[in-house]
């Protein structure tokens, strides 16, 4: 059985919580012209959140020893920031640091204050994505599960230690520990990513690989002896993005989809298509309560 939509009108679920939010700049050589985006904070009615933009490893690449120095004065930067959006933005910012001034406020909408901050710093930082771990693991083909778990967070936070659980089986006579993404009392779903670029043949292999680590929990009696319900999950690129592909390209990808149907079908697995993330956690809060 394959299920397409990742609700049950087919249209995902649209964020409707807004606030305000803002980048922190630091000018390295004041009046130069030159700034970074150290930090981004975001507020609404009170309520406020802010994160640092640069790791670690990237502020030690680039002020080498004077790097914790300059990472306790953009935290103090970042501080006084989030005073000022809990006053809601409307009286004026003085971080106290020479070369360190508050951009301009912006209105976001999202999931939730940490949905927006982290649009924020996508849209005005480059530096974020220099040397961050969570984000390249994130992204890796074999652990997109991770990001549907934070996504988790967001939906269910019931759900989220059912993620990445090792699930005892018995293979001639020896007792082994599989890896499912998510493994509940009720079902077991493991996730990838599926693209339709140069790491398609990549993708294909991952999400195959995955199709057959749940076989092996049903054939060994994993899913059988509680009942499960299990599902392989493809977080896919938008209709839009598909359809930008070159014609080669797409067949391929509408080929390695049919492909991996068939599996599923064969399998008795459901293929589950969404969209981002958060619709794949969405979705697993959806599996869970139709198998209650």
């Amino acid at each position: 059985m394959t299920v397409h939509a990742p609700n049950i009108e087919g249209i995902p679920d649209f964020p409707t919580f807004e606030a305000q939010w803002a980048p922190i700049y630091l000018e390295p050589i004041v009046e130069s012209g030159e700034r970074l985006t150290i930090g981004v904070v975001a507020g609404v009615e009170g309520q406020v959140s802010g994160s640092l933009t640069i790791t670690d490893k990237a502020l030690q690449c680039l002020y080498g020893e004077s790097a914790p120095g300059m990472k306790a004065m953009m935290e103090i930067a970042l501080k006084k920031a989030l005073v000022y959006a809990k006053k809601g933005f409307v009286q004026g910012y003085s971080s106290g640091i020479h070369g360190v001034v508050l951009g301009k406020a912006r209105e976001g909408i999202g999931y939730d204050l940490e949905d927006i901050i982290s649009q924020g710093i996508d849209l005005c930082s480059s530096l974020s994505l220099i040397h961050n771990e969570d984000i390249k693991s994130s992204h890796d083909r074999s652990s997109y599960w991770k990001r549907v778990q934070k996504a988790m967070e967001r939906v269910d936070k019931t759900l989220v230690p059912h993620f990445n659980v090792p699930v005892d089986v018995t293979i001639r006579g020896s007792r082994l520990a599989l890896q499912c993404d998510y493994f509940s009392s009720r079902i077991a779903v493991n996730v990838c990513a599926f693209s339709g670029n140069y790491r398609l043949a990549q993708l294909f292999d991952a999400a195959t690989s995955k199709v057959f680590r749940l076989e092996q929990l049903k054939d060994h009696d994993a899913l059988i002896r509680h009942d499960h319900k299990a599902a392989m999950m493809l977080v896919v690129p938008q209709d839009a993005v598909i359809e930008q592909l070159k014609p080669v390209a797409m067949r391929t990808y509408k080929d390695r989809i049919l492909m991996l149907e068939d599996m599923a079908d064969k399998k008795d697995f459901d293929l589950v298509m969404v969209r981002s993330a958060f619709e794949g956690a969405k979705q697993i809060q959806r599996l869970e309560k139709s198998a209650a």
